[in-house]
């Protein structure tokens, strides 16, 4: 994504790839740049499931191990990817699977270790690349984090002082320093996280980035799970929105009355404010069975309370009721955290200007076992705990919850500002951020009813099948396949647009440097909140999936799988829409450029085509490619490929020229020698080359005659799409009998 104080960003989208995305083109090449490396494992991480890059990568550390080192390592990678209760578990060969079964991986030889590491490897590679495919994508459109550091990397100048590995690695060290602090936020599963993390910290001091916490004797590969733990016993977790909880609220501040603190089941909680009729109550669950978890829910439901009120007030008792008796618990004045004011002109909403029922996601849901009875907890099985913990923890409730959150921090603190201030009209914060109301609103109401389900179960979720099935299939379904389709295929031009706005209109960058300042964005900035539908929408079918997996009663796990399944389908859909819109507008760009005074060479061609406009088509595929004209004379060109057209475009200055290209030494104005640069598929048909795997014949034939085109792509694999690609468009306009063109939207 496309930092907004990146000054020198030029906006080409379709210039030929620079050395900064070469890296990108394989896996090994990136291994050598870790800062590239961990800006891949960051997209992974969100946007997949990262088990297999990691299985990958860490197969790397066999290499220079001795044997005794190799023995224990690959007794790691098994528990780590390979033994079938691993969190990060990968498809594994099946003649792997069956000598592990039958020996103790420790007593393994070191070369059938090593061999079988290397098959394992073997297997994922195909994953790997795929999610290699899918970042450079979505780079393209803008939708990749930490960019900034990217260009910091490219844009050194080496020197003897500080050369680029240097560099690369003082930058890397930074980023995976600013991982580790967000890593919850990343992974909500806690188990997950903490492998996740360490299996990435570990092969990052492989390749000589070091983490800052520590890299003593006994941090092996525990460094982020230490740093859990840490924050868990040593902090209270950093409020949102600004919020202190009441352990971060000086203790002078407070009286303490002298009683303890109740071990009962129920409490009663009155809050008594100075100003008349601000009196409030509410009911929390609290057990017995740990009275230091109870002060701590106490105190978060004290101040959840206080903010709910009116904060105008000068002070306030608590008091909570016991069989029958009131016990005050604090008293004194009612404080306005630090980092609530702001100045006249902020564009940010201070928290009790949002929607009430916003406010509640300000703090992290109650944890549900804290919630159910210990009775209920009791009773469930290992299998069954695990399922709760699936669905109100790791994958739905609790990232539903986050989601709605950031939502709401996209509407409150940056659109409803925007047309407050008139920076911008409602028409362009219409294109900006299309339907993010109702996209809100889908969201929320799926949050309540998850929540809903979990009081009428007591927070012991017994079946959550229909609730899925009530969101993502059937009308709702496609309500939801509508909307969040036009918000997210406008995303990549959303932040184009923004970009631009901040460069030229200096009121406007203000107002969103200061807006991203806010403790609600949680030190992300708008370009990295835009594309968060998006990322939700690539993550429910992954868990929808760990649910199903965990859910024993056949019936409830079908149909949870046809839950995840629609969900699929909506992604499908919503990658298609996306590709669409990235499509027109690589075509506008082109079209922009377009230069077709190369065609007059050619009468006929220059009559027919010096008024084409490329966005009346369809763009099935681009790419650059080498066009062998003779063995001589070869040209670098953008190739476009059209519904019905193969277009093959020269860069010159800041001009996309259609060229013809004779293949003799005297200039032929007609006839067979002249090559057009445009090529008709409605008869074409395709030729491998023997003597090179990265090139392709198209034959162009009419009645008289034939033209041979030799292209040449980048790799092998280039190469089979390219002829994969035109080989359908041919077919597709063979059957249909008319061209593809685009209906443009209004």
């Amino acid at each position: 994504i496309i930092g907004a104080e990146d000054e020198d960003f030029e906006n080409e989208i379709n210039d030929a790839p620079g050395d900064q995305w070469k890296c990108f083109n394989d896996i090994e090449q990136l291994k050598e740049r870790p800062t590239h490396l961990l800006v891949f494992l960051q997209h992974v991480i969100l946007q997949f499931d990262p088990a297999p890059l990691l299985c990958y990568l860490h197969v790397d550390l066999f290499k220079n191990l001795s044997a005794k080192e190799t023995k224990k390592h690959f007794v790691e990678f098994c528990s780590t990817f390979l033994d079938k209760g691993a969190v990060l578990r990968v498809t594994t060969p099946g003649n792997v699977a069956f000598e592990l079964d039958r020996n103790r991986p420790d007593q393994l030889s070191e070369e059938q270790q090593k061999r079988m590491a290397e098959e394992v490897q073997a297997m994922q590679a195909a994953e790997v690349a795929k999610q290699l495919e899918d970042f450079r994508q979505k780079r393209m459109m803008g939708m990749t984090l930490n960019e900034l550091e990217l260009q910091d990397v490219e844009s050194h100048y080496p020197t003897d002082r500080i050369p680029l590995e240097m560099k690369e690695k003082s930058v890397a060290e930074n980023l995976l320093d600013k991982m580790s602090e967000t890593q919850p936020t990343i992974v909500s599963d806690e188990e997950k996280c903490q492998s996740i993390f360490s299996a990435v910290a570990s092969y990052m001091k492989h390749l000589g980035v070091k983490t800052r916490a520590a890299d003593s004797k006994k941090s092996r590969g525990g460094f982020f799970r230490r740093q859990l733990v840490t924050r868990k016993k040593n902090q209270p977790k950093p409020s949102p929105g600004g919020q202190q909880s009441l352990e971060t609220v000086k203790p002078a501040m407070w009286k303490q009355a002298k009683y303890p603190v109740p071990a009962c089941k129920k409490v009663r909680l009155t809050v008594e404010m100075d100003k008349p009729g601000s009196s409030d109550s509410l009911i929390g669950q609290l057990h017995s069975r740990d009275r230091l978890s109870s002060v701590n829910r106490l105190k978060k439901i004290i101040i959840k309370i206080l903010f709910s009120a009116n904060s105008s007030s000068e002070s306030a008792i608590i008091r909570f009721q016991n069989n029958g008796s009131t016990v005050p618990y604090f008293e004194g004045p009612v404080l306005v955290p630090e980092g609530q004011s702001h100045s006249p002109t902020s564009p940010s909403p201070q928290l009790e200007e949002m929607e009430p029922r916003f406010l509640e996601f300000e703090q992290d849901p109650p944890n549900w076992r804290e919630l159910a009875s210990p009775e209920a907890l009791s009773g469930l099985s290992k299998k069954e705990t695990k399922r709760q913990e699936v669905i109100n923890v790791s994958e739905l409730f609790a990232t539903e919850h986050a989601h709605v959150r950031m939502l709401s921090v996209l509407q409150m603190i940056f659109s409803k500002p925007l047309e407050r201030e008139q920076l911008l009209t409602t028409i362009e914060l219409s294109t900006i951020f299309p339907n993010l109301d109702e996209i809100i609103e889908m969201h929320y109401n799926f949050y309540e009813n998850l929540k809903k389900q979990r009081l009428e179960d007591n927070f012991i979720v017994k079946s959550i099948s229909t609730t899925l099935l009530n969101r993502f299939e059937g009308t709702e379904g496609e309500w939801f396949q509508k909307l969040t389709a036009r918000f997210c295929s406008h995303q990549s031009w959303a932040l184009d647009q923004i970009k631009n706005r901040q460069k030229k209109d200096p009121r406007f960058n203000s107002f969103i440097l200061e807006a991203e300042s806010k403790p609600q964005c949680r030190r992300l900035q708008l370009k990295d909140i835009i594309p968060i539908e998006m990322q939700r929408l690539t993550k429910y079918p992954l868990l929808l999936e760990n649910i199903a997996k965990n859910t024993e009663d056949p019936a409830e796990k079908e149909r949870i799988q046809q839950s995840a399944e629609c969900c699929r389908k909506i992604l499908n859909h919503v990658n298609e829409e996306v590709k669409v819109m990235e499509n027109l507008l690589s075509l506008k760009e082109y079209q922009r450029k377009l230069d077709t005074s190369g065609l007059k060479p050619s009468i006929e061609l220059y009559t027919e085509y010096k008024n084409l406009d490329l966005t009346q088509r369809k763009m099935l595929y681009e790419g650059p490619v080498t066009w062998k004209v003779t063995k001589e004379k070869a040209i670098e060109v953008q190739c476009v490929l059209l519904g019905d057209l193969l277009v093959l475009l020269q860069k010159q200055d800041d001009k996309m020229v259609l060229k013809c290209q004779s293949k003799s030494n005297i200039a032929v104005q007609e006839g067979k020698q002249m090559l057009s640069p445009i090529i008709k598929l409605n008869s074409v048909f395709l030729r491998e080359v023997a003597t090179d795997r990265k090139a392709f014949y198209v034959i162009f034939t009419w009645d008289s005659g034939a033209q041979i085109y030799e292209l040449v792509a980048q790799s092998v694999g280039e190469r089979k799409i390219w002829t994969e690609v035109i080989k359908s468009a041919v077919d597709d306009l063979k059957t249909s009998g008319a061209p593809m063109r685009l209906s443009l939207p209004p």
